[in-house]
């Protein structure tokens, strides 16, 4: 890349949050009760428990390599080839999810507000703000989210706390949903919606300090994993199993129920704004991210001329799916059913083979000594 920058501990946990909670605007707690019924929420504490857990072991993996990425500790461990297949890696992993990700956004807005634009037409707005704001660089990124973040928060919090009035505690009810069975086995892939916390491991050139690293991440599986599960609870608190596995725009639907007299009615409207923005936010920042691996991987000088290549592959992937029914299912049964692996499964390989080859290193400088 063109120079390193240096961002704070603030805007590197407000752009986190913004890669893991964009779900809770879209369909994830639908998805978690379609999961499990009525204990998405419970779902959502336990892997968010797992998901500290792991993090805590992957941190302290870590503390041998302070101030270098996963590419920098790939290329300790295995060379160049490391590098590349690490890389590669992450690289086809993060544009498929964003590549759905922009789909969703696309076809969520167009059912709320464009019935009639093709998909494709809303979706170039996206593209085009992705490119401009990737042009632009990280730390213009980071420093909007600062900004966004907070006022997307406050559109959770008014949604969640006016629909208190609808609370009905019997929908929660069996406690344990689906069963046990369902929550602490078959729900482990749902790891993935704290999939962006890899994103942490490719910041520490720009952060500097391996304890920071580890506070960002406790910081932001603990916050996140709070607004993920506050939303699923108020959510299946108003909408009773099975009708909440069903609404596609769960948490839009939540706000839909906001009324404040005669005139303040579809409240809904304002956020949408919100959201979008958050969303374009989160597709501008994967795409950073996605191009900032590839050319680390090949080392590559400039990453500007990558932009609109990279944009173009997202952008024509997200048009292969034929409905949002489809894209809903690679998102749920697929793609976000296997990037934990990538997201805690690669760390916690390559940083325990990395302090292996360190630790034979040592023993065989001592010899030569």
């Amino acid at each position: 890349m063109e120079g390193k920058i240096i961002f704070g501990k603030r805007e590197a946990i407000s752009l986190l949050i913004i890669l893991i909670c964009n779900q809770l605007i879209l369909g994830f707690p639908s998805i978690m009760s379609n999961s499990v019924g009525s204990a998405g929420w419970i779902l959502s504490i336990y892997v968010s428990i797992l998901a500290l857990c792991l993090f805590l072991i992957i941190s302290k993996l870590y503390s041998a390599f302070e101030g270098k990425d996963l590419l920098d500790i790939s290329e300790f461990a295995g060379g160049n080839i490391a590098r590349i297949i690490v890389g590669l890696i992450v690289v086809i992993d993060s544009v498929l999810i964003i590549s759905v990700k922009l789909r969703e956004y696309t076809e969520h807005i167009k059912i709320i507000s464009f019935t009639q634009s093709p998909v494709s037409f809303i979706m170039l707005f996206f593209a085009l703000g992705m490119i401009i704001s990737v042009h632009f660089g990280i730390e213009p990124l980071v420093r909007s989210t600062t900004i966004v973040l907070p006022i997307v928060a406050i559109g959770v919090v008014i949604v969640v706390a006016d629909s208190v009035k609808n609370f009905e505690l019997s929908n929660i009810m069996p406690i344990l949903g689906t069963g046990p069975y369902d929550i602490f086995v078959g729900g482990l892939p749902r790891l993935s919606i704290f999939s962006g916390i890899i994103s942490l491991f490719f910041i520490p050139p720009f952060m500097g300090g391996y304890k920071n690293i580890k506070k960002i991440g406790v910081l932001v599986i603990t916050i996140s994993g709070i607004v993920l599960t506050v939303g699923v609870l108020a959510y299946l608190l108003v909408f009773p199993y099975p009708v909440s596995s069903n609404n596609v725009l769960a948490f839009f639907e939540l706000s839909r129920v906001l009324e404040y007299g005669r005139f303040f009615q579809r409240i809904e409207s304002v956020f949408l704004l919100t959201w979008s923005l958050a969303g374009l936010l989160y597709l501008s920042s994967g795409l950073y991210f996605v191009i900032y691996v590839f050319s680390k991987t090949f080392k590559l000088k400039y990453y500007r001329p990558l932009i609109i290549p990279f944009t173009l592959i997202i952008f024509s992937l997200s048009l292969i799916p034929e409905s949002l029914m489809e894209i809903m299912y690679l998102d749920n049964k697929v793609i976000r059913y296997y990037a934990w692996i990538v997201a805690f499964g690669l760390p916690f390989v390559l940083l325990s083979i990395a302090r292996l080859v360190k630790r034979k290193r040592r023993g065989m400088a001592k010899n030569g000594k």
